[in-house]
């Protein structure tokens, strides 16, 4: 390498170019020592395979966004594919001489990529999930001007994301309009059922992308995506909220021999007493954190013990109904205080009535904290409604003010 530089010693030009040559020469050297290892891939492919732990090993950042939005490929089919393509994979990481052959005879004999059956099979199926997630994702009822926008977006995203996987690249506003256009027809103009044909936005999506398909122009096709671990990130977190919109809003929970929808069950725990007791629970954890320190605070957290006493069990302990004043409440407790106080018991029933004051006493407390929690939300609701009701009524003044104007 240097004898090839010193030729062109006297031409600066000419050394200036030879030099560039030999740096990149150098880095391609480097590159191709860094062998990546069967052994390795599978590991990451069993250990985290659903979220593209593989692929990013691999370096194949597309085929890695692909599984973290997908869930292993369709929900882990795409890694029952993969475990048998691992071989194949590594080679291509490892820059094999057969297929660059490979893809530059092809760039010789053909103006666009080969249509590949399976490249349009995975688009179809990759597409198809895409939508039916967001679909079964956002309510047909409340939301239907945002499925109808979101829809052809989510199977076009798929679609182009596969071409990407497969070396191929086309343009992602043609095969949106695609999308769209595909929607339209056959969902207004020929009104086909999604459960006789549910690939509505998908087939145009793939038609499109077909018809204006190319070669992927960049250094290793399919490889190079700048701020990966960001993308990473956000595709985890976007696929996550429509995963667990999914799931709330069609998922159900047998309870009693009966199904029940797990959005209710979720609504109910929310406005349950259990839930209240443990926001108490753990704003007391968080007070004492700040006083005495974590490890005490964590010794006497008392939120996940079986024990803790329930609202509904606090008062038929102390013997009231759960609509009794909050004095005449008081008054009942310092009674039975006054009877089963352990001064006032012979020396043989005194431990007996110790725990029967302090059971009582908890269960005051108990009552007295959530009656104290839901006065606290409910001021707060009144307070809203105040404010709220003062800014409607400045807003009419002030509207009745310049229309006077």
């Amino acid at each position: 390498m240097e004898g090839h530089l010193r030729v062109f010693k006297d031409d600066p030009i000419k050394d200036k170019d030879a030099k560039n040559k030999a740096e990149v020469c150098s880095e391609e050297i480097d590159v191709k020592e860094v062998k990546k290892s069967v052994i390795k891939a599978y590991m990451w492919l069993i250990l985290g395979g659903f979220v593209g732990a593989h692929h990013i090993y691999l370096g194949n950042d597309y085929q890695a966004v692909l599984m973290i939005a997908s869930v292993g490929g369709c929900y882990g089919l795409g890694l029952i594919l993969d475990f048998f393509y691992i071989p194949r994979y590594i080679e291509q990481a490892n820059n094999h001489p057969y297929f660059k052959d490979l893809q530059e005879l092809e760039k010789m004999h053909f103006k666009k990529p080969r249509l590949n059956a399976g490249m349009i099979v995975v688009q179809l199926a990759i597409g198809v999930f895409f939508r039916t997630l967001v679909h079964k994702a956002i309510p047909y009822t409340d939301y239907t001007m945002i499925r109808y926008l979101v829809l052809p977006a989510a199977s076009s995203l798929g679609v182009w994301l596969v071409g990407k996987v497969f070396h191929a690249q086309s343009s992602f506003r043609a095969t949106l309009l695609g999308a769209y256009l595909s929607y339209f027809i056959l969902q207004y103009l020929l009104s086909i059922p999604i459960m006789y044909f549910p690939f509505d936005t998908t087939l145009g999506a793939v038609i499109v992308y077909a018809r204006n398909r190319s070669y992927n122009t960049s250094q290793s096709p399919g490889k190079i995506l700048k701020h990966k671990k960001k993308i990473f990130v956000a595709t985890l977190l976007i696929m996550g909220s429509f995963q667990g919109c999914y799931y709330y809003n069609n998922a159900t929970i047998s309870i009693e021999g009966i199904e029940v929808p797990l959005r209710e069950v979720v609504v109910e725990f929310f406005n349950s007493s259990a839930w209240v007791e443990t926001k108490i629970a753990l704003r007391q954890f968080y007070d004492e954190v700040w006083v005495i320190g974590i490890v005490p605070a964590l010794n006497r957290l008392q939120l996940f013990n079986t024990e803790t006493l329930s609202e509904e069990a606090a008062y038929v302990m102390l013997g009231v109904e759960e609509n009794i004043t909050s004095v005449a409440l008081k008054k009942r407790f310092r009674a039975l205080t006054l009877e089963y106080h352990p001064d006032k018991q012979p020396p043989e029933k005194r431990e007996e009535a110790n725990e029967k004051f302090m059971e009582l006493k908890a269960a005051y407390e108990v009552i007295m904290k959530m009656r104290s929690y839901r006065t606290k939300i409910e001021s707060a609701k009144l307070l809203k409604e105040v404010a709220d009701r003062l800014n409607k009524l400045g807003k009419k003044d002030k509207k009745k003010g310049s229309d006077e104007l």
